[in-house]
């Protein structure tokens, strides 16, 4: 009952709790990004020196032919089992509420949490085990994490230099399109939080913020901080600004934690992004370089994205771009080399792999379209259309885990398409629907895999609240 009665008290009180003046997850065509930068409360209210703020986010999520662990109306996992069902309509809900508090100028303090539950899946927190039955064993749960901690830091502006700012504690850290280093905000558990040490070099427009830390893991009833967290890890995101083009250098390390019985890996990234997404023709590219270790076997992969298109500077906005993604594959997985690419710490969501959230940026080739309008002030629609295949069909689709069976060789998953609808009701409540199709490729109807196509259908909002 107490549970009961603290939820409905933080349903009653809610908003965005992002340290950030941020671009949302939902948003297209994203530019850069910079995690020191103020809350918009704080500009507007700068005599205030306490404010309480957060979220109440609802979404149902309408699934038709698929779920989070299996494709097909069967669904039947990549090891041969039944995994819940595949029409499911699921009622998630996210609550993030917490307090700041800015004793002087300089300081900070940051302490929020989070509750995410859902109801109506056929899925529960067992089916997002890792490792299941070793050493290695963790949860990293798609739709249920209980009273959990969200930002909560401690942040010095002015640290030893007018332009240094150093942040301690749990946050959450997203950089440019979030495809290298992003939060992951649209499952309901949310994606990488990170306990870390972040220190930010900031002057004009142009930044380089560094860091060191550990990734949590998602178990719905344990709180993470006391838990073994799942990475560690450093990154450096840097941003210049040459005019209306920008160029975003960087690099991290990854390292898994969990590796008692599994084995060790050490992926050491480079890379920058450069894009220009100004009014007439834009354009956005990324290329990185993955080295390092996984055991035994020496890494070596790649993966690039390449945009362009023509954004029209009147009332509607009218923005077209055609683009390729490509993540590289393994032609022997068996032998001592590995050369499937996989993200650092980025968002692995519909932001960039479609809405049906069935591909992640590995062993995948990506032709897509997008086209987006305001055809209302403050409506904003958006079409995509991706075209999906495996980089290497040696390789598996490792969203869910299938490989072609012997003697086969497909590589085409399928034709998806989505439309996004997003509506600012008021400033406190968001609006968002979005319906996304597969039409099933080869891949999946060839390895009898399913011989259904599949669809999802998100409708959500979120209202927003703040005290100063």
């Amino acid at each position: 009952m107490n549970k009961v009665l603290f939820t409905l008290l933080l349903t009653s009180l809610s908003v965005s709790a992002s340290q950030n003046a941020e671009i949302t997850e939902e948003e297209i065509d994203a530019g850069a990004e910079h995690p020191i930068a103020v809350p918009p409360a704080l500009e507007q209210h700068s005599d205030s020196k306490f404010y309480f703020n957060g979220h109440y986010r609802g979404r149902f999520d309408i699934y038709s032919g698929i779920n989070k662990v299996a494709y097909g109306d069967a669904s039947i996992d990549a090891k041969g089992k039944v995994r819940g069902e595949s029409d499911d309509t699921i009622y998630l809900q996210q609550i993030i509420a917490g307090v700041s508090y800015l004793p002087t100028e300089n300081w900070e303090f940051k302490a929020y949490m989070y509750d995410s539950r859902s109801l109506g899946s056929s899925l529960d927190a067992n089916d997002f085990v890792k490792n299941p039955g070793t050493p290695d064993e963790y949860t990293m749960s798609y739709y249920d994490d209980h009273f959990e901690l969200f930002e909560t830091y401690l942040r010095r502006h002015d640290f030893f230099h007018k332009d240094l700012t150093f942040t301690l504690g749990r946050q959450q850290l997203g950089y440019g399109d979030r495809r290298i280093f992003g939060p992951g905000k649209w499952g309901n558990t949310m994606g990488w939080l990170w306990d870390a040490g972040h220190l930010s070099y900031k002057h004009d427009k142009n930044f380089v913020d560094v860091w060191y830390g550990q990734t949590r893991v998602k178990a719905p009833d344990d709180f993470s901080l006391i838990e073994n967290h799942r990475y560690q890890g450093f990154g450096l995101y840097s941003h210049l600004e040459l005019g209306s083009v920008k160029i975003e250098p960087f690099a991290a390390w990854r390292n898994n934690l969990y590796h008692d019985e599994k084995p060790e890996l050490n992926y050491y990234y480079s890379g920058a992004r450069i894009y220009d997404l100004t009014p007439g023709l834009i354009f956005d590219a990324t290329l990185l370089k993955q080295v390092g270790s996984y055991g035994d076997a020496i890494v070596d992969a790649y993966a690039y994205v390449a945009k362009g298109g023509y954004r029209v500077a009147n009332k509607y906005q009218p923005t077209f771009t055609v683009g390729y993604v490509y993540a590289s594959g393994d032609d022997d997985p068996n032998d001592n080399r590995v050369e499937t690419f996989s993200a650092p710490f980025g968002a692995n969501d519909g932001l960039h792999y479609g809405r049906m959230d069935v591909m992640v940026w590995a062993n995948m080739h990506d032709i897509q379209a997008k086209f987006s309008v305001l055809p209302l002030p403050k409506l904003k629609m958006q079409f995509e259309y991706h075209h999906f295949n495996l980089a290497n069909a040696n390789d598996k689709w490792y969203f869910f885990g299938y490989k072609n069976k012997p003697g086969n060789s497909y590589t085409h998953i399928g034709d998806e398409y989505d439309m996004i609808i997003k509506y600012p009701a008021t400033k406190s409540l968001d609006l968002l629907a979005i319906g996304a199709y597969l039409n099933a490729g080869d891949f999946i109807t060839k390895n009898d895999i399913a011989q259904n196509d599949a669809s999802k259908i998100f409708l959500q909002f979120m209202y927003k609240f703040s005290i100063h």
